[in-house]
């Protein structure tokens, strides 16, 4: 029974010639696809791609560091402007204040 269950299987399994007109309606099928890039090339293509993303994204990180340092550095350079601003402002209101003072003690002893 083992023997004629094999003997059948080979024999449905056996190869068969599918004959020419399915070789030439093969062909005509390959002939009308477009041809189909090699699984290497498209490995290139995306090793490619990664690279140049990953080159891209380089730049833009690098960027933005070089940007946010800009603006930090202007940020300090106003805060310095404000500061002696704000410091000259403060000696002269201390001159002014020193001579409003003196005006009135002079006053005051030449009044008395």
């Amino acid at each position: 029974m083992s023997n004629e269950l094999n003997d059948r299987l080979r024999a449905a399994l056996r190869p068969v010639d599918p004959g020419e007109r399915f070789t030439q309606g093969v062909l005509a099928r390959i002939a009308r696809e477009p041809p189909r890039v090699p699984v290497a090339a498209q490995r290139a293509v995306r090793r490619v791609g990664l690279r140049w993303l990953s080159g891209a994204l380089l730049a833009i990180l690098a960027t933005g560091f070089l940007v946010a340092h800009q603006w930090r550095a202007q940020h300090a350079q106003r805060g310095e402007a404000a500061r002696q601003q704000v410091m000259e402002a403060l000696r002269l209101t201390s001159e002014k204040l020193d001579l409003a003072y003196r005006v009135v003690k002079d006053k005051e002893h030449s009044g008395a």
